[in-house]
């Protein structure tokens, strides 16, 4: 289904013009699920026409050295893959959350209906691609093989259905309508150099001081970052804390809630909020409605 005629710089150019309204949209308080579906769908149409922005693909290219697959001068390619970094760092992993097609395409199919499993510890995933990432640079450097071919992501979204690669992929995205990202949280490695991008990261989804510590952030959240001191490696900018949030305690901001604002929000008693209360950052979303 791509067409080889687009260049792949089409994609590279659109994944800048989108995460910089996405940046925009985030720090003013104006982004709301209902935008996010739409950047989910066309960057996943993207995948699908162009192959691109597919960073950890190109990622993969550079480090076994195929130069044709990069689609642009070596420079060019690594200057990106070194931006999205820095961005990740001063702004969050919103490229993952609404730019790579590998990761819309997994958050599309994990709005499908049905019960879904959450995997609340967040040690063993985060080691696991830690360990698979240093696979995946071993056997690229020492025998040039490049294991996202093994699971098929070329093949899946150019679809290549004789590969059985493709099917290999084609399983990881039907988990992922039961498990929130299985290949951006177990396998993607450009994901994990943004992740620990993130650790001293910037502005993040972050509790304030109106929090009333009833929980239903965590609730909402399916990568269980929401946490008062969670350093938000694995938060993709879905926003479901905060629209699950009745005090408007959820905020997209550098500042870190001080220990004593912490203490009195933590002294709370869970209450439940006023019926019709204001919210910033539009209505309130009712996850239920979607299975989350």
């Amino acid at each position: 289904m791509v067409i080889e005629s687009i260049p792949k710089t089409v994609g590279m150019g659109y994944a800048i013009v989108a995460l910089i309204m996405l940046v925009l949209l985030f720090l003013r308080g104006k982004f709301n699920r209902r935008i996010g579906y739409l950047f989910l769908v066309v960057s996943t149409v993207f995948g699908f026409l162009v192959f691109a922005p597919m960073l950890p693909n190109q990622f993969q290219s550079l480090i076994l050295g195929t130069t044709k697959q990069i689609g642009g001068p070596i420079p060019l390619a690594i200057a990106m893959l070194v931006l999205f970094i820095v961005v990740a760092f001063v702004f969050g992993r919103i490229f993952c959350g609404y730019v790579c097609p590998i990761g819309t395409l997994q958050e599309l199919v994990y709005l499908l209906p049905g019960k879904k499993l959450k995997v609340t510890n967040k040690v063993i995933p985060i080691a696991f691609r830690l360990l698979f990432s240093l696979a995946f640079v071993i056997l690229a450097v020492a025998f040039s093989v490049g294991l996202l071919k093994y699971l098929g992501v070329k093949d899946f979204f150019y679809l290549n259905t004789a590969s059985v690669f493709f099917w290999a992929f084609l399983a990881i995205v039907i988990l992922s309508a039961f498990v929130y990202r299985p290949f951006c949280r177990l396998a993607c490695p450009y994901g994990a150099l943004l992740s620990l991008a993130v650790i001293k990261g910037r502005f993040k989804l972050r509790r304030n001081e109106n929090c009333i510590n009833c929980k239903k952030c965590r609730e909402a959240c399916p990568t269980n970052e929401v946490g008062w001191t969670d350093l938000k490696q694995e938060c993709y900018m879905c926003n479901r804390c905060k629209e699950a949030c009745p005090v408007n305690g959820m905020e997209y901001t550098r500042r870190r809630i001080s220990e004593q604002e912490r203490k009195k929000a933590l002294g709370k008693a869970a209450k439940p909020a006023t019926p019709g209360a204001e919210r910033v950052g539009g209505p309130v979303v009712n996850l239920s409605d979607t299975g989350h």
